[in-house]
């Protein structure tokens, strides 16, 4: 981690030109900016480019590309841009997604990006010798494919990921409880299923797998599906529900009212399942999805592995959470950020460690208890049959008795604590000037974290 990271004071430098020279670098649009996505390709021209959209309520929004200057400052200077734009297009509606091809198995030549809305749309996106401002060449952006399941009308999608095992392949999720996976070279929808009971805010496809993916809902929970098996799903996790007085309760105005039960009124209480917004999955182990709720302070960290409830609780925000992100070469650190216009780098690798070991206490436990009940059990049979005196039986199976129950009551008490998750501080922490509404984690130089916040981009250096 650099000395001269935004989390800590101090500056820092990079030799290369077409790498960031300093450790915050900044793109200021004419718009607010919302979606963020990095560029994944590895070659020197591409590798610190991104793309950004505008949130307009307006038909009038933006699809711009940004690269970094080969002559941005590298004193830290605020006010002075260190990205230009090389390309841009123009889109009705706000999107709420951007990604770029994974480029996993070559590059595509045009490189392709791709972006949701009212539609999933394609772009192939051409750098030119054209010279554009500060010091760069143009990118010619053409709409290869707008995808959409009607023709003459289409339900908005919340979200999309780009499958990294076969590239051909993106899912969509939107508000008519659909998922839909699209054969981008055909450019036609290869199976559509219903996921949710209310609409479906995000769907990701599980790491290194090119058919397992997972999706989130107003409905409050995480479902697993395998497209080679759609006639099942897995529900992996349920928000808690929320309770709330009724509004007929002539107390509600009391503020004693709320007094004890951890503020929740005795009576009279509807429930409230809270939709879950976003969801990420690990990129290297596939066992852990990260996910918060609407208006959650609280990012959720869930085992597939023992679904049903979250294992770890990364406790920090204080305002609403807007997004999240693993990091694409840590199976522990992730980065959350939200309403409290903070940034939060975790680590849960020693959660994670305690979690296990919790595991295996509660496992050893639990052998322990059955295996004192055996041996109660066998003496009583003994006694019963008259194969022993009644005297001294009564003793060693009391002591038998008395041992497996406190086996058991051990058991139980190792068992509960596995179900409670373990709560987690953040280890970085950094302050933007406006509430936080995207983050990109950059797939190739993981040091690098990009965040969105009014009209301004920032990259900073961990």
């Amino acid at each position: 981690m650099s000395s001269g990271s935004p989390f800590y004071p101090g500056p820092g430098v990079t030799p290369d030109a077409l790498s960031p020279r300093k450790e915050i670098c900044n793109y200021f649009s004419a718009y607010p900016v919302y979606s963020l996505a990095w560029s994944r390709r590895e070659d020197r021209n591409s590798m610190f480019r991104m793309a950004l959209s505008s949130f307009l309520e307006e038909p009038t929004n933006k699809v711009q590309i940004a690269q970094l200057s080969p002559h941005h400052d590298p004193s830290h200077t605020p006010e002075r841009p260190d990205f230009g734009v090389v390309g841009e297009v123009n889109v009705d509606y706000p999107l709420t997604k951007l990604l770029w091809h994974p480029a996993t198995n070559g590059y595509a030549q045009p490189d392709l990006l791709a972006g949701t809305g009212d539609s999933l749309r394609l772009w192939e996106c051409e750098q030119t010798s054209e010279p554009a401002e500060m010091g760069l060449c143009k990118t010619n952006m053409h709409l290869r494919a707008k995808m959409t399941t009607r023709a003459d009308y289409s339900e908005p999608i919340t979200s999309f990921d780009w499958n990294q095992v076969d590239p051909r392949l993106i899912i969509t999720s939107s508000i008519d409880t659909t998922c839909t996976v699209w054969d981008i070279e055909t450019q036609q929808a290869k199976t559509q299923l219903i996921a949710h009971d209310r609409e479906v805010f995000d769907v990701s496809f599980v790491a290194n797998s090119q058919d397992v993916f997972v999706s989130a809902g107003a409905d409050g929970s995480i479902r697993m599906f395998d497209l080679r098996s759609l006639e099942h799903s897995t529900i992996l996790y349920e928000a808690p529900a929320a309770v709330a007085p009724s509004s007929s309760d002539p107390n509600l105005g009391d503020a004693s009212y709320f007094m004890g039960n951890g503020g929740v009124p005795a009576a009279r209480l509807s429930s409230l399942v809270s939709p879950l917004l976003r969801l990420s999955c690990n990129a290297i182990d596939p066992n852990y999805i990260a996910t918060f709720a609407l208006d959650s302070h609280i990012v959720s960290v869930i085992d597939i592995r023992n679904p049903g409830t979250a294992v770890v609780q990364l406790v920090g925000h204080q305002a609403p959470i807007h997004a999240i992100s693993w990091s694409p070469t840590s199976s522990s650190q992730l980065c959350s950020a939200g309403a409290d216009s903070r940034v939060l780098v975790w680590d849960i690798q020693q959660a994670l460690t305690t979690r296990q070991h919790q595991q295996r206490q509660a496992l050893a436990a639990a052998a322990q208890a059955k295996q004192l009940s055996k041996l109660t059990a066998a003496g009583r049979g003994d006694y019963e049959d008259g194969r022993q005196s009644p005297k001294s039986p009564v003793s060693a199976s009391g002591a038998h008795t008395s041992s497996a129950i406190q086996a058991v009551a051990q058991a139980a008490a190792a068992q509960a604590l596995t179900q409670q998750p373990t709560n987690v501080a953040p280890s970085l922490t950094y302050a933007a000037r406006l509430p936080v509404n995207s983050l990109a984690w950059h797939q190739n130089s993981p040091e690098w974290i990009s965040i969105g916040f009014g009209n301004t981009i920032q990259t900073l250096r961990l």
